[in-house]
């Protein structure tokens, strides 16, 4: 695990992280992951906004912390009435600079987005890692030389830290 976390907290590494279910923890209902049905999440999302009540990882608070502003990014699918929130939301919790922040219409459009991320940094794709909970993304971005990680090995962040 030391070794992980020492590449993606190398100043040459830049580190991406998907928002809903790894920078936001995804618990929209009571007693349940979703607060409604797919086909009824536009009209929830603009009664509730429940980005504004969802709490942000602490363990991923940290690591953002550690790692400084200048190569962490986050990027997300978000249909229009989501952008809003899920973009306050990581502006509200993390040390993560507006222009980082990327919302797509597709998961397709992630693997763009982290191509830019290479090129705007004259980075290899090895060197720009994906955090991501959904398994399908990660292999999608590995097949394609990024470097990927699970949202769960960040789970005791701050225990694997010297100085922590």
């Amino acid at each position: 695990m030391r070794e992980l976390f020492d590449f993606l907290l190398d100043p040459q590494t830049a580190v991406v992280f998907d928002i809903d279910g790894v920078l936001a923890v995804y618990e929209f209902g009571t007693h349940c992951h979703s607060a409604c049905p797919d086909a009824d999440w536009e009209t929830y999302v603009r009664a509730h906004d429940p980005y504004a009540s969802t709490r942000p990882v602490p363990e991923i608070q940290h690591f953002v912390c550690a790692k400084g502003p200048t190569r962490v990014y986050a990027c997300s699918v978000a249909a229009d009435f989501e952008a809003p929130g899920k973009r306050d939301f990581v502006l509200a919790n993390y040390d993560i600079s507006p222009d980082h922040i990327r919302l797509v219409e597709s998961k397709p459009q992630k693997m763009g987005f982290l191509q830019s991320v290479a090129d705007d940094l004259a980075l290899p794709r090895n060197r720009v890692a994906l955090v991501e909970d959904t398994v399908k993304t990660l292999d999608a971005a590995c097949e394609k030389g990024f470097a990927t990680v699970h949202v769960t090995s960040f789970f005791g962040f701050g225990n694997q830290r010297p100085d922590a």
